[in-house]
């Protein structure tokens, strides 16, 4: 009886990690829109921009300014960025490494707009 268990708990495990990204533009198995987005792919862009307006910008992660809190350039400007510990994604980035960031504008009126990071990719 354990055997027979024990091979329906692997055929489960396996049946569940086969379903994912299998390549293309796209995840064959959710499907969405693959055309461009409106919104900052520039750091000056993002500093401008209105609160929650996406972003998706290439660049380096210059130092760490507070716990989550990051300074990034994308080789002409600098701005704010808040990586939230569970969105690195077990990824490991070094200063002089290009990463693509995707996430939204945090504007607020009393300072520069920063980043808040929902996604990091090399």
């Amino acid at each position: 009886m354990k055997k027979i268990s024990i091979a329906a708990i692997l055929a489960l495990a396996i049946s569940a990690n086969a379903s994912g990204f299998t390549g293309g533009n796209a995840p064959a198995n959710q499907g969405g829109f693959l055309g461009g987005h409106s919104g900052a792919n520039s750091v000056k862009a993002a500093l401008d921009a209105k609160d929650d307006t996406l972003v998706t910008v290439k660049g380096k992660i210059l130092s760490q300014v507070a716990h989550e809190k990051y300074k990034f350039s994308d080789g002409k400007d600098t701005i704010i960025i808040e990586i939230d510990d569970e969105d690195w994604g077990g990824l490991s980035v070094g200063p002089d490494e290009t990463v693509t960031i995707y996430g939204e504008v945090d504007g607020n009126t009393l300072k520069a707009n920063e980043i808040d990071v929902k996604r990091i990719t090399k």
